[in-house]
């Protein structure tokens, strides 16, 4: 059982994921090896499930054998290599790999939509917006606490008799985030969220707010994202899922426990209606040639090996 702090490896690996030029051929070693971190965390992952929660074999069979191979096309005359073909659990809140993958996905689908609404409206800016709340020894009940007071909040933009800070934005996406408090040792469900605003969201303005819905926190963080490299400020909110598995493996599975089946993601305005990513491959790149390259995980090597080619196109 992994006990120590995984891997700070897993956010830096979404962030390289997302980062410019991640499919270039250039970069395909090191994709390779953020993929077999992943999978290796993967595996204490369904370790620890298969000793300690015997009734939940089947499960951590499927997160075991998640990612045992990956196809890549490496469309040579272009210099790209993209993930073609991959067996994925997509149990993204204990499994790394697919929690990479899934917010690659997800983080590109929200950077398009942000491009397309600041080429209609320039003057719409993406600020990051953070709420928490006090930690507590309860996770079940400090999430609950959390999302119904984020709820409330997210109602008064639609009550012309009550004043609230996020009428301002035209469009939202934020995402729950757990993890232990660093002092308290306790848990501390919190809020990422991006809005689009053309007036800068008033912090203090917003920590009243908040104050007054929760009745026990009132600290929240205002900041504006550099608009020339908006993937950043995104990225906190599609890690989320990463973060989950960015832990010990006893609290990884607490946390999936508690909050399996929950909407963790969600959006307003001129985000609202952006499909979840389904297929967790790369998209391809079509009238190009490429060959297809197998590579399987190998456990005693913790990293992902070359076995085949497997066709030409």
């Amino acid at each position: 059982m992994n006990l120590g702090k995984s891997t700070p490896s897993l956010v830096e690996g979404l962030a390289a994921e997302t980062s410019k030029g991640a499919t270039q051929k250039s970069e395909f070693q090191n994709r390779l090896n953020r993929y077999g971190k992943a999978k290796e965390k993967a595996v204490s992952i369904s370790d620890y499930i298969r000793v300690n929660h015997p009734n939940y074999q089947r499960l951590a069979n499927d997160v075991n054998n998640c990612g045992s191979y990956l196809v890549f096309r490496d469309y040579f005359t272009v210099g790209e290599v993209r993930l073609s073909k991959a067996c994925f659990c997509k149990k993204h809140l204990l499994c790394p790999l697919c929690a990479i993958r899934r917010g690659a996905k997800h983080l590109g689908r929200y950077i398009d939509r942000y491009e397309d609404i600041v080429k209609q409206s320039p003057s719409q800016k993406p600020y990051m917006v953070t709420f928490t709340v006090k930690d507590g020894p309860d996770l079940k009940e400090r999430f609950n606490h959390l999302q119904k007071s984020l709820r409330y909040y997210h109602k008064l933009r639609h009550l012309k008799k009550r004043k609230c800070e996020a009428k301002k934005a035209t469009a939202g996406v934020w995402s729950y985030e757990v993890k232990r408090g660093k002092n308290s040792g306790a848990w501390h469900p919190h809020v990422h969220a991006v809005w689009l605003c053309s007036e800068k969201p008033n912090q203090g303005e917003i920590s009243s707010e908040w104050a007054a819905i929760t009745g026990d926190s009132y600290i929240v963080d205002v900041r504006e994202i550099t608009p020339e490299n908006p993937t950043k400020g995104f990225l906190e909110v599609f890690k989320y899922a990463v973060k989950f598995s960015d832990q010990p493996d006893f609290d990884t599975w607490h946390c999936f426990e508690t909050l399996r089946g929950r909407r963790l993601i969600g959006s307003f305005g001129d985000f609202y209606g952006i499909p979840e990513p389904d297929d967790l491959t790369d998209d391809p790149l079509e009238g190009l040639p490429y060959v297809e390259h197998f590579y399987s995980y190998i456990h005693h090597l913790s990293g992902y090996r070359f076995q085949d080619v497997r066709e030409l196109a």
